[in-house]
């Protein structure tokens, strides 16, 4: 047979020739990448910036149009008959008109829903303008995303190719995907991932080493850093420098409390003073025997963020609150951020808390118990995951506190995670009644603490979190489940717009994070005006009145808060 008369042989399902970078557009994934635009648009816990909606629609789309290919092909595979070439070209011609008019929907409704967002926390609306932007950035970022997607599938047919010769097509087809996601996932978590850490540890190293302009030594000794203080001052890193050297003065308390004031002691160890967390939780115990600190009213063991970061709210509440007559304590584990510490630091962000509250137990424990200070555990964000993590469980956290309190805990935190699973039945996630407010309270804002009827206490644990709060709500878990806190009534500030959408809400809720503390308060993770009423209900000041706390609510946004 000569080669003109040769049959034409039916291509591979799996291995499709000739591979081009720009081949004819399969319609299912563009009709599943135009419904996912849409999805990914949809509002979330907080308003995105244009920037961040741009990125996520663009990426919507990609795994849209991957979705469909990838169906596309299976349905080849198994030999499904394919629709005729009528149907098929009358379906390119309502895709061809339809598509981009639901994407100009999609656009100009998601700036109505973003708006919506908006409204709830208390930001001022954007325009139609936003739109335009959102499809500058989507436009390019699905680009590179399908074509990303080529590459690998480009990847694929040569192993596929190779492999075949040695064994059948389909299992050839499977190793091959086997394959590339091995190269993948040793990419990102190995080469790209180490990179990433070593060029952020040698950035943020050099923040750590810095001193923040207005955050001078001080010259008590009630403060880690001083001339009597067995920290050195440079070891303290800048954001314990920033905590010990700032915060009100005996005469600010004074005035703020109409009597004399003592002298507020802010004990703090930081990467540099000691090798290890355990050193550092025992060279913090030692400053506190230093300074006094077991022989104050209150004593607060503060777990820190990332950075080593203590938020200057609380510090000044609970230093106005008490009039100075009290000590908080805390140790730093990295000088990272917390969402790169999450992701590197966690085991150590786990030993800091627990070697610092044992410590401090271990010898509070000891002293008669007529003279002890008030002994409170309290941490916000990785901060609240840290401190946590000394405590085995909620009968654990009652039996060995006078007292917590515990803000923005990230969705990982224990005991956290258990407590809000063993919620009451009909209580909602965001705000969970644990054993009927007994001892363990939830809420968005302090009087939320006070809502279940019967005695609080003690010791009161007091859970703040919003409704809204990405840091809480967060998980790997988004990618494939829909949570709890979704399928009920929303909360405070979330909208009921809000819907799951598999691997979409999982990178909504991922952005919404880096947007936290950005809107105004009571939102999001910023908890800052919430630290007065909660700290009184849960510490009790001596004479302490409710105008107190409102005197003080108006006073901390006025105060040095770096």
């Amino acid at each position: 047979m000569s080669t003109s008369e040769a049959v034409a042989v039916e291509p591979d399902p799996i291995v499709r020739r000739p591979h081009r970078w720009f081949p004819r557009l399969n319609w299912l994934g563009l009709a599943l990448g135009v419904l996912a635009f849409g999805a990914a648009i949809t509002p979330s816990l907080l308003p995105r910036p244009w920037l961040f909606e741009g990125v996520i629609a663009g990426l919507g789309f990609a795994i849209g149009y991957g979705v469909g290919v990838l169906v596309s092909w299976l349905l080849r595979l198994v030999r499904v008959p394919e629709p005729s070439a009528r149907w098929k070209r009358r379906a390119w011609t309502v895709l061809k008109w339809l598509g981009p008019l639901l994407v100009v929907f999609w656009l100009l409704i998601g700036v109505g829903w973003q708006n919506e967002v908006r409204t709830l926390v208390g930001e001022d609306d954007e325009g139609l303008t936003t739109a335009v932007q959102v499809a500058v950035v989507a436009v390019p970022v699905a680009v590179v995303a399908i074509l990303a997607g080529r590459l690998l599938r480009l990847f694929n047919g040569w192993i596929v190719r190779h492999l075949r010769r040695f064994i059948p097509p389909v299992v050839a087809g499977i190793l091959a995907v086997i394959v590339i996601g091995a190269v993948i996932y040793l990419g990102v978590t190995g080469v790209l991932f180490n990179v990433f850490v070593g060029v952020m540890n040698n950035l943020y190293a050099s923040t750590n080493a810095s001193t923040k302009p207005g955050a001078v030594q001080p010259r008590s000794p009630e403060q880690s850093g001083s001339p009597a203080s067995l920290v050195p001052w440079q070891t303290l890193g800048m954001e314990g420098r920033n905590f010990v050297s700032r915060g009100p003065t005996v005469a600010e308390l004074t005035a703020f409390n109409h009597a004399p004031a003592t002298t507020p002691i802010r004990v703090y160890v930081g990467l540099d003073s000691a090798p290890d967390a355990a050193s550092r939780a025992a060279l913090a115990v030692k400053e506190l025997e230093r300074t006094g600190a077991f022989d104050r009213k209150l004593l607060v063991v503060a777990g820190t963020t990332g950075t080593g970061w203590i938020e200057p709210q609380t510090r000044n509440t609970i230093e106005y609150e008490w009039n100075g007559d009290e000590a908080i304590v805390g140790i730093q584990y990295s000088y990272l951020p917390s969402w790169i510490s999450t992701l590197v630091d966690v085991d150590k962000a786990k030993d800091a808390g627990t070697a610092l509250y044992t410590a401090v137990y271990d010898h509070w424990k000891e002293l008669p118990a007529g003279h002890r200070p008030q002994l409170v555990a309290y941490g916000l964000s990785l901060g609240s995951f840290s401190i946590q993590s000394g405590f085995a469980d909620a009968a654990d956290l009652t039996a060995r506190t006078q007292g917590a309190v515990l803000v923005g805990s990230p969705n990982f935190s224990q005991p956290w995670g258990t407590i809000s699973a063993e919620r009451q039945p009909g209580s909602p996630q965001w705000k969970p009644v644990y054993h009927h407010g007994q001892q363990v309270r939830f809420g968005g804002v302090a009087s939320d603490l006070l809502a279940p009827a019967g005695v609080w206490g003690p010791p009161r644990i007091a859970y703040i979190q919003h409704a809204n709060d990405p840091v809480v709500w967060w998980s790997p878990q988004l990618l494939i489940a829909e949570p709890d806190w979704l399928l009920e009534p929303p909360g405070p500030g979330r909208t009921p717009t809000m819907r799951w959408y598999p691997v979409l809400t999982f990178l909504q809720v991922t952005v919404d994070q880096f947007v936290g503390v950005d809107v105004p308060d009571g939102q999001g993770h910023n908890y800052a005006g919430a630290m007065p009423a909660v700290f009184a209900d849960v510490t009790a000041p001596p004479g302490w009145t409710a105008a107190d706390t409102e005197r003080l609510t108006a006073l901390i946004p006025t105060l040095d808060n770096y």
